[in-house]
């Protein structure tokens, strides 16, 4: 399932993620995953109710035994020897066949859905086992498609970001395949071949995605990929992938403010990453910001605490919608930038990975246009 994974470019990235900003940190400022960007590439909605349900653990265990109506204390049975829940988490595979079992389409179409999305848009570190929350928006069907699950997904996948950065912290989870598909969106040096696709596909299954070799290899390509990245300027850089007026179809991309999932919360701030909307980039202003954070070096207990009046932003679309216009102006040029944006930013930030006097000094990156896919990978590794 995770073949199509390079694990060694994510791993790249996630070295300059910042859980302060929910931005990337690159020699040339601020880029983002932002919610047009998670309509383009998956073609699911980023608009609509915000998944904000939660519930105890005692709650959501009940629910998982409701669910498969059995213990969830008993072993799943049959070929696996693991229970049903553990670690706070429900066995993927057994589920799948419960539903089955059940004779109940209602219960059958619940379970296969909550395989789908925990395999997909909600994968956990376990990668066989899923979060019992994703249930609590599976409950009544006729809510399913109220929701905005492409905001949802957003929030979980910053907070696994966020959450991978801890020094102590091992392994990547989220919505990988979201993930891999923005870098070839934005980065045309790490593009594979992309097959033709119509305009109202998603545009993750259009990037045929190479099977690159792990261990030893799969070091040294990070390490190759710290370089590159190092020697990028903003013009390597394709800010509007679908176009300079990509998000005016999308204008809760605009928003400012948290997103969330179930009890994951994390910011949303737009005016970070202006040159993904077309515009001249300018030092934005002060986020909002949570009441209190918790990050520690292990990752084990990771908490991002909201006041809970800033639920009630989501449904402030208007008041809380950037209006470009007035915050900059269009851009004549795709990245650029106000000139005293990268002073600002590098009091803030370091624009690079590895150390000055490691190794030589790399050679300016090529871009994909200009060299063969087959030697790309050559010189990838």
């Amino acid at each position: 399932m995770m073949q199509h994974l390079d694990m060694a470019l994510l791993s790249a990235f996630v070295e300059r993620w910042q859980p302060d900003t929910n931005t990337f940190h690159m020699p040339f400022g601020e880029i983002s995953i932002l919610l047009h960007d998670v309509h383009h590439i998956l073609r699911i909605p980023v608009d609509g109710q915000l998944m904000g349900d939660e519930a105890s653990q005692d709650t959501l265990k009940s629910d998982m035994g409701g669910l498969v109506r059995l213990s969830v204390d008993a072993q799943v049975g049959g070929k696996w020897k693991s229970k049903w829940y553990d670690n706070g988490a429900m066995h993927a595979e057994g589920l799948l066949v419960r539903g089955g079992e059940l004779k109940i389409k209602e219960m059958e179409v619940q379970c296969y859905l909550f395989v789908l999305l925990g395999s997909t848009l909600f994968v956990d570190k376990s990668r066989d086992r899923l979060r019992p929350a994703i249930n609590l928006f599976l409950k009544d069907h006729r809510r399913l498609a109220d929701y905005a699950w492409g905001a949802g997904a957003l929030a979980y996948l910053y907070r696994q970001l966020g959450v991978a950065t801890r020094a102590g912290s091992k392994g990547l989870c989220g919505c990988l395949t979201l993930l891999q598909a923005w870098i070839y969106e934005y980065f045309p040096l790490f593009r594979p071949s992309q097959l033709p696709q119509s305009p109202d596909a998603p545009r993750a299954s259009s990037w045929i995605s190479p099977r690159l070799p792990g261990g030893d290899e799969a070091r040294q390509r990070l390490v190759r990929y710290r370089q590159l990245l190092d020697e990028l300027s903003a013009d390597d850089v394709t800010w509007t992938p679908y176009g300079r007026d990509g998000n005016t179809d999308i204008p809760r991309s605009l928003y400012t403010g948290p997103i969330r999932f179930s009890d994951i919360a994390e910011g949303y701030d737009p005016s970070r990453c202006l040159r993904q909307f077309g515009y001249r980039q300018i030092i934005p202003a002060a986020m909002t910001v949570p009441h209190d954070q918790y990050r520690p070096a292990s990752g084990s207990s990771y908490i991002v605490f909201w006041d809970p009046w800033v639920n009630q932003l989501w449904d402030n679309v208007a008041a809380r919608r950037l209006e470009l216009d007035f915050a900059s102006r269009p851009c004549e040029h795709p990245s650029e930038i106000v000139e005293e944006y990268v002073d600002w930013f590098l009091t803030r930030s370091h624009p690079r990975i590895t150390h000055p006097t490691d190794g030589e000094p790399q050679p300016r990156p090529l871009l994909v246009h200009q060299v063969s896919y087959d030697f790309l990978l050559l010189f990838q590794i």
